[in-house]
């Protein structure tokens, strides 16, 4: 979720603004900056309050973290493929990680993820995070994703 916290910052660091419409969020992302369609705007929008980055008041929005200390690179851009990668599942999002990073085969990955759950009666989606972690993947981003599947479940 860090690519959507540094898209939140970027709109609202850009606009000068404390809050905005949520017309105006997306307008931005798709007319001002042509990277989304209205639509996807729109979508940006709902994931961001469910992953509790936006609170929204009546027609305003407002991010719920401080967007002004959030470093957005130079040349920061956001394009509707990094949408669709937020919205896969957390499982796929990881097996992608791992056979991006590690050169193997998605059969395999997916077979060592159940052997490892299987083994150690854990949820998959931890399997999967365990498998990269002993390959040497980075899988910080994940963690916030795995962390509610596991409070949620229980």
């Amino acid at each position: 979720m860090e690519e959507l916290k540094k898209l939140i910052a970027f709109v609202f660091q850009r606009s000068g603004k404390e809050r905005m419409s949520e017309k105006e969020f997306y307008m931005t992302l798709s007319f001002e900056l042509g990277w989304l369609t209205p639509g996807e705007g729109m979508k940006v929008i709902e994931k961001a309050i469910k992953e509790k980055l936006l609170g929204k008041e009546g027609e305003e929005i407002f991010p719920l973290f401080d967007y002004k200390a959030e470093e957005v690179p130079l040349g920061f851009k956001f394009d509707s493929k990094k949408l669709e990668e937020m919205e896969k599942d957390l499982m796929t999002r990881i097996v992608g990680k791992i056979m991006m990073e590690s050169g193997i085969g998605e059969k395999r990955v997916r077979d060592e993820i159940r052997r490892i759950a299987e083994d150690l009666n854990i949820y998959p989606e931890i399997a999967a995070i365990l498998l990269a972690k002993k390959a040497g993947i980075e899988i910080g981003e994940f963690m916030k994703d795995a962390w509610s599947l596991v409070f949620k479940n229980s």
